[in-house]
């Protein structure tokens, strides 16, 4: 599973112009108000960022496992589970249907 390490962390502040109607005496008003969104980030937020970084640096591949599987092979002692296989294809399938829909 990859992590989507993208997460940003961004502020937007809007400005606005209201302009009011005109008074009786003919002399018009404006003001300007800024609306602001604040952004607060929590301790969750920052400790997600320092895991997603942790994770970055683990390895993706069990060197142990892959030893024995190439041991297997050189020794003509691998069997491949054909049912797994099979299974695991149609549950791809089936997801990357699901993924096409959902767009």
């Amino acid at each position: 599973m990859k992590i989507d390490s993208a997460l940003h962390y961004a502020t937007s502040v809007q400005s606005k112009t209201v302009k009011s109607k005109s008074s009786r005496n003919g002399s018009r008003a404006t003001t300007t108000t800024v609306l602001g969104d604040n952004v607060e980030l929590t301790g969750t937020s920052s400790r997600m960022s320092e895991l997603e970084a942790q994770l970055a640096d683990l390895p993706t591949t069990d060197a142990g496992k892959v030893e024995v599987i190439r041991q297997a092979i050189a020794d003509g002692t691998f069997k491949v589970d054909e049912e797994a296989v099979a299974d695991a294809l149609v549950q791809e399938t089936v997801e990357q249907l699901r993924h096409k829909q959902n767009r």
